[in-house]
């Protein structure tokens, strides 16, 4: 014990002295510290005129600053004061009205219905990017264009039913129409359910046959048939279109035992790979799980994890 205390709390005379002039150093920074503020005065600097100088800046570029589409997107047409763009054209209230087709349409057709430069610019972007005005409603969303001015064109516009017609909208929406009057009828179980059986379920098709099969394996089996919600690109709309064609046997899940399991048996989608170890780890250190609520002892599967992941698991 002496020897122990002798090697790692005594010093030689190098140790002593370094020792020395430390404690001397950082006395000298303590005292400094608490003089210091004594001899440094602190000035207010008086920010007031340069303020005013940024006041007499932002009131004199005000009036020049406008918003402009010259880079608008086709999906996001915002802008915050469209009013601008139509002021800009002092000829826009002697307007030429007439019936009129506005994709495509020249520029110095637009000119004669009072449209300004600006305006014109950013509908012609608009255009190039791939936009195209299907309806009436699609010319109104043009954020370049004010209410009343719209209003005033509102009657002249016609768009023939061929630009609707041939739209990708239109196609998609006539394609999954044709798919509804194709399919009878029929109820899938969606755990025994092959590619082929789903297929025949309105609103499923090649892709998500696929996919729910892949996430079913992942699962271990479906519990509800609301797990579909879950999958990629499965929203709710497309869920209420098709519950009532399938049903859900959870009498064939495919469950882990957690009391015997290893980390990498115990892989699932609704566990993350922390909680998954930390279960194990848990149960190696503690022993078995007499409960499979003690799980939540890891801190690691709260409330809302354990409910979905209980129906997986067994001792």
């Amino acid at each position: 014990m002496k020897q122990f205390i002798r090697d790692y709390l005594t010093f030689n005379k190098r140790e002593r002295n370094g020792l020395f002039v430390l404690l001397v150093i950082i006395s000298l920074l303590i005292f400094y510290l608490n003089i210091s503020d004594r001899f440094i005065k602190n000035e207010n600097i008086d920010f007031s005129k340069f303020e005013q100088e940024i006041a007499q800046l932002n009131s004199s570029i005000a009036p020049k600053n406008k918003t402009y589409l010259s880079d608008i997107n086709p999906d996001d047409k915002q802008i915050k004061n469209p009013d601008s763009l139509a002021s800009d054209n002092p000829e826009n209230t002697k307007a030429q009205y007439f019936n009129f087709n506005p994709n495509y349409l020249p520029e110095n057709k637009w000119q004669q219905l009072g449209l300004s430069d600006k305006q014109i610019k950013a509908i012609k972007n608009y255009e190039t990017k791939g936009g195209k005005f299907r309806t009436k409603e699609d010319v109104k969303k043009m954020y370049c264009l004010p209410a009343k001015q719209y209003e005033a064109l509102e009657p002249f516009i016609s768009i023939p039913e061929i630009v609707s017609a041939n739209n990708n909208f239109n196609k998609e929406r006539n394609f999954a129409e044709n798919k509804t009057t194709k399919y009878p009828d029929v109820v899938v179980e969606l755990n025994s359910a092959d590619s082929t059986q789903l297929t025949k379920v309105k609103g499923f098709g090649g892709f998500y046959a696929k996919t729910i099969i892949k996430y079913r394996n992942s699962l271990g089996g479906f519990v509800a048939k609301e797990q579909l919600m879950e999958i990629w690109k499965f929203d709710k709309e497309k869920f209420e279109a098709v519950k009532n064609y399938v049903v859900v046997d959870d009498s064939e899940i495919k469950t882990i035992n957690i009391n015997t399991c290893t980390a990498t048996e115990l892989k699932h989608p609704y566990l993350s790979w922390n909680a998954t170890n930390a279960i194990v780890n848990y149960r190696n250190k503690h022993g078995k799980f007499k409960t499979l609520e003690d799980i939540k002892e890891t801190d690691l599967v709260d409330d809302e994890t354990y409910l979905k992941i209980v129906p997986y698991l067994t001792l």
